[in-house]
């Protein structure tokens, strides 16, 4: 039998969609705590498991349909965030949208301050899922 390795390796999404979970039921939260939702919320606004016409939208399958992007970017940032998955952090960590579509479902999805926010936390997503394991003391 082999032994444990001294050093524990978690993925990231793992973490980050526990994390999630760990907040999903709190009514204050603390600014770190706040930072895991709206990332959470980004994923369930572009993931096709939440918000199927948006994705439908932002991989050139449809055009705009500002309605639909309007409301279920507005489900997504209430309640979906916290039913998001693995698969779902994936596939929008590793999804390539056209920046002139991307540009415009925020045009229509989102207001002027939620707009800069939402690229600088969807540009640190991507940073923080980009490598797949990472040992877990840098977690703690």
């Amino acid at each position: 039998m082999g032994s444990i390795p001294g050093r524990a390796i978690v993925n990231n999404c793992v973490y980050f969609i526990a994390e999630v979970k760990k907040i999903s039921n709190k009514s204050l939260l603390t600014p770190q705590e706040q930072e895991i939702k709206k990332k959470a919320s980004i994923v369930a606004a572009l993931s096709s498991n939440h918000s199927w016409r948006t994705y439908k939208y932002l991989h050139n399958y449809c055009d705009i349909d500002r309605d639909a992007i309007v409301g279920e970017t507005a489900i997504a940032f209430k309640d979906g965030w916290k039913n998001i998955t693995e698969s779902d952090v994936e596939e929008v960590v590793n999804s390539s949208q056209t920046p002139h579509m991307f540009a415009m479902w925020m045009f229509y999805a989102l207001d002027e301050k939620q707009r800069s926010e939402f690229g600088q936390l969807f540009g640190k997503l991507k940073k923080e899922q980009e490598y797949g394991l990472e040992p877990i003391e840098r977690k703690i």
